[in-house]
């Protein structure tokens, strides 16, 4: 919130809705964040889980969104930018056509082919590491 008020007088109306603008703010400063991140190592397993949630769940979790994030890191740049922008942040098909300069129906489109790819990596690499489904 700090970056978008600071830099509200930049703010203009040119197609793209304020939520829009300041979902991009966001996916900025969580892009920055993440990178940092990364530089500093993905922290440890015992971090993320709270004092009631059981070792092997807090671990499956884990495993598990390092494997979506694994797949989301595969996808081309503009399959992850659909995703971000209607999964994600969940804009609506005609906010994230603004933003991507497409037609919603488009965008809506772009979303269903994403996600094929994304479930196609996701299924590539179980079948690889030989896990079951859970």
């Amino acid at each position: 919130m700090t970056r978008a008020v600071s830099s509200i007088d930049r703010f203009a109306w040119r197609g793209v809705s304020f939520e829009g603008w300041l979902f991009g703010i966001h996916r900025h400063v969580v892009t920055d964040a993440q990178r940092a991140t990364a530089r500093k190592g993905s922290g440890d397993v015992a971090d993320h889980a709270s004092a009631d949630t059981p070792v092997l769940d807090a671990l499956v979790r884990e495993d598990d969104l390092s494997a979506v994030r694994a797949a989301f890191a595969q996808l081309d740049p503009d399959d992850r930018e659909v995703l971000e922008l209607r999964v994600v942040a969940r804009l609506s098909a005609d906010d994230a056509a603004k933003v991507l300069g497409k037609r919603p129906g488009a965008v809506r489109m772009a979303q269903s082919r994403a996600l094929e790819r994304l479930r196609k990596l996701l299924d590539a690499a179980e079948t690889s590491t030989g896990e079951d489904d859970r």
